[in-house]
């Protein structure tokens, strides 16, 4: 029995050369007897993507281009569609892999746990000195490594506005074990879940935490996220900021998106509380306004006629922090 077609999807954003030492990494390091490599590039007005032409990149890598940018959730979502494949990797422009049995042993999780909605792999931070050389091989010698994540939690804003997750550094068993949700630096999903669960929010652009609005909607519905320990992806951190903007909108948008859709009105209410009181008035007024403009009701209905548990047992289930009031 074949262990199916995957589809890894690269959302590409001014990437530069990295995006070709990816797509080179993968190609050399990768055996697994179907897959593709599909660059969701946009926005993008820095990468040259003439590397493509080389032919260990032809027939498996292609180049689906838009010239907005859309944000990693919308980025993928116009990736994929139901049929294209048995399961998705998604995989930030950044990464390396080490392991060549890496996607088989991502696959072999999905098909132990076909109740998952996602798999993160652990994800090895590091940084890179220099810039690299246009067509120039990376330089192992260079790669700093840092630190392991795992999953991260919802966390409530209450010093630091960015501040909505909590990253989970520690490696709770050498198994596949659950955690709250997927950071979104490398994501397996099995093709199926992923358009069942409605795929990332289509409402919500820039940059935001798109897997944990995820997570929480399918562990809401009974399906869990795991961490797979026994896979590595290496994840280059971006300390320019420059061509990888972060802006309050998409982050305020996104988070207040995932309250009105599957949190309790007190949770909703204390969201909306503690970024207003970060200054980001004018940031929480144009995302409320978009959010009524858009299907969160519907979604919300929906979603509230098949979960099987609320949100007071997901926040309890993985200990997130709360203060009962803000102010």
């Amino acid at each position: 029995m074949t262990p199916g077609h995957v589809k890894i999807v690269l959302p590409c954003a001014n990437e530069g050369e990295w995006l070709r030492v990816t797509i080179e990494c993968l190609l050399d390091r990768t055996e697994y007897p179907s897959f593709e490599i599909l660059i969701s590039a946009n926005g993008d007005t820095v990468t040259d993507f003439s590397f493509l032409e080389k032919p260990a990149c032809r027939n498996r890598v292609s180049v689906l281009s838009t010239a907005e940018f859309l944000g990693v959730g919308k980025s993928l979502n116009v990736a994929v569609q139901p049929g294209d494949a048995d399961y998705y990797v998604f995989l930030d422009a950044h990464c390396l892999v080490e392991e060549r049995d890496w996607l088989a042993k991502a696959v072999a999780c999905l098909r132990e746990h076909p109740e998952a909605s996602m798999v993160q792999p652990e994800v090895l931070a590091f940084t890179y000195e220099g810039e690299i050389p246009p067509g120039a091989p990376l330089d192992p010698n260079r790669v700093q490594r840092l630190f392991c994540d795992y999953c991260i939690r919802w966390a409530w804003p209450y010093e630091d506005p960015f501040h909505v997750a909590d990253d989970q550094r520690v490696k709770l068993s050498e198994l596949p074990f659950e955690g709250m949700a997927g950071g979104g630096m490398a994501i397996f999903v099995r093709s199926e879940t992923f358009h069942r669960l409605g795929r990332l929010d289509p409402e919500v652009g820039g940059w935001y935490r798109e897997a944990l609005d995820y997570c929480i909607g399918a562990w809401l519905l009974g399906r869990p996220m795991l961490v797979e320990p026994r896979v590595r992806v290496l994840h280059k951190m971006k300390l320019d900021r420059a061509l990888y903007p972060r802006t309050f909108q998409g982050l305020v948008h996104g988070a207040l998106r995932t309250a009105y859709k599957y949190l309790s009105p007190r949770r909703r209410d204390l969201a909306e509380i503690l970024f207003r009181q970060h200054g980001l008035g004018r940031e929480v007024d144009q995302a409320l306004e978009w959010i009524r403009k858009g299907s969160w009701l519907e979604e919300r209905a929906r979603h509230l006629r098949e979960r099987v548990h609320d949100d007071d047992w997901l926040f309890a289930r993985f200990d997130v922090y709360e203060e009962r009031y803000a102010g």
